[in-house]
């Protein structure tokens, strides 16, 4: 295996942040300071006679801290689940609108990289259930016809 360095540190917290935190600005600032502290991580623990994959996993911990739960990730499960009927070329869309409309909820909620292990976590997705059959019903998704209405308005897509 090629040993990682920082180049590659960078990359794969980009592309984490592209697909999970899709609705997030890019922080250019945080990706290069935490792939950097990653990297010396890495590189100490490979000093200190810990196994390349150990090392990795120490990186790593530094790298995702505090991003392993996605609110973005947790609607778009809802609605992969609960609307398979929403064509999959508009899902991110509306889930990147809908993540916005439910930051209120994620607001309210003490969230962290362990969340999704919680009780609390059911809770959430009950809220956001609720909350995005609510909106879905009333605004509509393109390429979805919800069962509460004869025809999907798609004003919000425009």
């Amino acid at each position: 295996m090629e040993r990682p360095d920082q180049t590659w540190f960078s990359e794969r917290l980009r592309q984490f942040l592209e697909e999970r935190h899709p609705s997030q600005p890019r922080y250019r600032r945080m990706i290069e300071r935490r792939s950097r502290l990653a990297f010396e991580g890495y590189s100490q623990s490979l000093e200190a006679g810990v196994p390349v994959d150990q090392a990795i996993r120490v990186a790593d911990r530094i790298l995702f801290r505090g991003l392993l739960f996605s609110p973005y990730d947790t609607v778009h499960l809802i609605l992969e689940t609960d609307y398979p009927a929403i064509p999959q070329s508009q899902r991110q869309a509306v889930a990147l609108k809908l993540t916005r409309i439910c930051s209120p909820i994620f607001e309210r909620t003490p969230l962290g990289d362990d969340f999704a292990q919680r009780p609390e976590f059911r809770l959430l997705k009950e809220r956001l259930r609720r909350d995005i059959r609510r909106w879905i019903d009333e605004n509509g998704v393109p390429g979805y016809q919800s069962p509460e209405r004869p025809a999907p308005l798609a004003k919000h897509f425009k």
